[in-house]
């Protein structure tokens, strides 16, 4: 039961400058290490220029962040802000923010539903092991190109729920200009010879950093097969001084069960939220750290599955089962119930 008072709710969904202001720190920071990195280039300090590399990445991953706070309209109190660091934010990832919005709405109101776009195909029992496997292997090593190739596929599909004229235009506009921003990028940097500061300033943080936004987003989801959506959801909550420190570096991302019951609270609001449960709800799967949250993970990884779709089907089994299994005379229905005679 969640005892908080409507007043402090209503408070809290104001969005504050915290947001924002880390997502300056981190600015700065990227345009400091891309300087570190060329140093390190030049003059050769390879084991230098790996902990930079390492850094930029953490920098990258932080801002894949902040993506989705813009997203969500809770980095600052300020829209056009919000949007436009969304949107170049997004030109360095590949993703285009409209629709990230636009296809993000499902997950908040379908979390591990099969309409749960960001999630396919492990919300489908429908979809073979090795399928599943398979797409967990693209996306844990190559998250890079695996998220934008998922909200890709949500947009483009003849079924897509992405109908809006207005979003779809404004969604191809986005899609044209990040093609031409790149288009761009590569001529310079092949004009100008500049491969190796491009490799290892941009591109390989870059991958680590995707890998690593799929690796906590796995953390924060997969494995879960509740049928309750505050059972498909992972928090870590560290009580240590590292713990908040991390907590605070990642928008107070590891708070991920209140994001979810309350999408529009800004970041820096979630720890209070947290604060004020009382009690926890018992279903809920609460870590003390990412190492235990990790190890969880790990141990449904072999079968890779997410959401309620996996709790339902596993009851129909249950009642096939009760009733005799193959050793009864079964038929379906057209909505996929079993009668038998």
């Amino acid at each position: 039961m969640k005892l908080i008072d409507k007043h402090l709710l209503l408070a809290l969904h104001k969005p504050g400058w915290a947001g924002y202001r880390l997502s300056q720190v981190y600015a700065v920071a990227f345009f400091a290490l891309l300087g570190g990195i060329a140093w390190a280039l030049a003059e050769e300090r390879y084991a230098v220029l790996a902990l930079f590399v390492l850094a930029q990445a953490f920098v990258m991953h932080a801002y894949l962040i902040a993506f989705h706070e813009a997203a969500h309209g809770a980095l600052c109190p300020v829209g056009a802000i919000n949007g436009y660091l969304g949107r170049v934010t997004g030109l360095f990832s590949f993703m285009s923010l409209t629709l990230y919005r636009a296809s993000h709405h499902w997950h908040h109101a379908y979390i591990g539903d099969t309409r749960d776009e960001e999630f396919w195909p492990l919300n489908d029992p429908a979809t073979a092991k090795w399928t599943r496997r398979l797409a967990a292997f693209c996306e844990l090593f190559f998250g890079l190109l695996w998220t934008p190739f998922l909200f890709l596929r949500s947009f483009l599909r003849c079924d897509t729920a992405i109908r809006e004229r207005t979003v779809r235009r404004l969604i191809w506009a986005e899609l044209i200009a990040m093609v031409l921003f790149w288009v761009a990028v590569v001529f310079a940097v092949v004009w100008f010879d500049v491969v190796p500061a491009f490799l290892a300033g941009y591109l390989i943080p870059a991958y680590l950093a995707g890998n690593v936004q799929s690796w906590r987003k796995y953390i924060e989801h997969v494995g879960l097969t509740g049928k309750r959506a505050v059972a498909l959801t992972r928090s870590v909550r560290n009580p240590s001084r590292v713990g908040r420190l991390l907590s605070w570096l990642l928008f107070q991302e590891p708070y991920h069960d209140v994001h979810h019951l309350y999408p529009k609270v800004p970041q820096e609001a979630l720890p209070t939220v947290a604060a004020a449960e009382n009690p926890v709800p018992p279903e809920l799967p609460v870590f003390p750290n990412y190492a235990t949250a990790f190890r969880d993970l790990l141990r449904n990884l072999s079968d890779p599955k997410f959401g309620k779709a996996w709790a339902e089907e596993q009851e129909k089994k249950s009642v096939h089962r009760a009733l005799g299994g193959e050793h009864s005379s079964v038929f379906d229905l057209p909505e996929g119930g079993r009668v038998t005679r």
